[in-house]
């Protein structure tokens, strides 16, 4: 996320520069390599920047701007501490240069990552005081919306969301963020409006269908709720989060044939393992337990595990008619 960043372009008279290249033509070259990006490769820039920063040419918001640019660069990497090595970079450009907007909001996007929602909140306040571009505004009502959310001021996120959005009626991520924030708060139908637009705006786009379709299955619509899960699916065909949440939905309306038709025997034999394991689980549990739920009920502990074991089989009863009915049609 580069927001509120840009490289300098520097218009020179040509007997300046010609000094220039006299005095540090290495430092120079790095520099617009770092921020202008190099053309050979993410390491390459890296290297540039590292050497215009040891250079110590450079100061405030010119050594910021390599700084950020260094920063920006490791999210190109397959460093396992990319992250860490970003967050020191965009601390380092805040530190040459307090009002670095674009390096807050790298570095509040990194705080959201990380949960640490208090600091990334903190981080583009700041950024907003030091003055952002309307763009730059869109990240940070974005950015300070999510770590809202994230404690659970759905509130706060849904004005956050709004104002970028006012900024950009066309920001479908900020509408699909929204419809989230209305959804936690049971605001359904303004969830489903919102969502609905994003999807308008992008049709492709597979948080807006998610979202959604948990909003119109919490309404009970549950055949709009499939619907949508079967549009991620239709985006990929190996969303299996979506082919779980259509099965739990073709279930939770009784629809036993829906739900097969999106089982394979395999997964549904994994499954039927598993509740086995638990039940033997259970049985050994109530063998050796000590029986004070028996004292105070009266009941016997294998009268008891007798009556949860049976609670169990009911519940699992939907996939055992499930695995039957794929056995028969893989048998014929």
């Amino acid at each position: 996320m580069r927001s509120g960043f840009s490289g300098h372009v520097w218009l020179v008279a040509l007997a300046f520069a010609a000094a220039a290249a006299v005095s540090r033509p290495a430092a120079a070259d790095d520099r617009q390599a770092c921020l202008e990006g190099s053309r050979e490769t993410t390491a390459a820039t890296i290297d540039a920047c590292t050497r215009a920063i040891q250079s110590g040419n450079y100061n405030g918001q010119e050594l910021a701007g390599l700084y950020h640019a260094r920063g920006y660069s490791w999210s190109s990497t397959s460093f396992a501490d990319r992250s860490d090595r970003a967050l020191k970079d965009f601390s380092e450009a805040v530190r040459a240069n307090p009002k670095s907007g674009g390096s807050l909001l790298n570095r509040a996007h990194i705080y959201n990552q990380w949960h640490d929602y208090d600091r990334a909140i903190s981080d583009v306040n700041q950024a907003f005081e030091a003055g952002l571009a309307d763009y730059g505004k869109q990240v940070g009502f974005g950015e300070r919306g999510y770590a809202y959310q994230a404690k659970g001021d759905n509130d706060r996120a849904i004005a956050d969301y709004t104002a970028g959005i006012q900024l950009n009626p066309n920001n479908y991520v900020a509408l699909t963020a929204r419809g989230n924030a209305y959804l936690a708060k049971g605001d359904l139908d303004r969830a489903i409006a919102d969502c609905s637009q994003a999807i308008v705006l992008r049709p492709n786009y597979r948080d807006a269908y998610f979202n959604r379709a948990y909003a119109y299955q919490a309404k009970g619509d549950i055949d709009r709720a499939i619907a949508d899960y079967g549009q991620m699916i239709a985006l990929n065909p190996n969303d299996w989060q979506a082919y779980g949440d259509r099965i739990m939905a073709h279930l939770s309306k009784g629809d036993v044939r829906g739900a097969i038709a999106d089982f394979s025997l395999r997964e549904v034999l994994s499954w039927l393992a598993g509740i086995i394991f638990v039940v033997v689980l259970v049985w050994y549990f109530c063998r050796t337990a000590t029986p004070w739920r028996a004292r105070e009920s009266g009941q016997t502990m294998i009268e008891i595990c007798e009556q949860e074991l049976a609670e169990m089989h009911h519940r699992n009863a939907a996939l055992e008619k499930i695995a039957a009915a794929l056995e028969r049609r893989s048998s014929g």
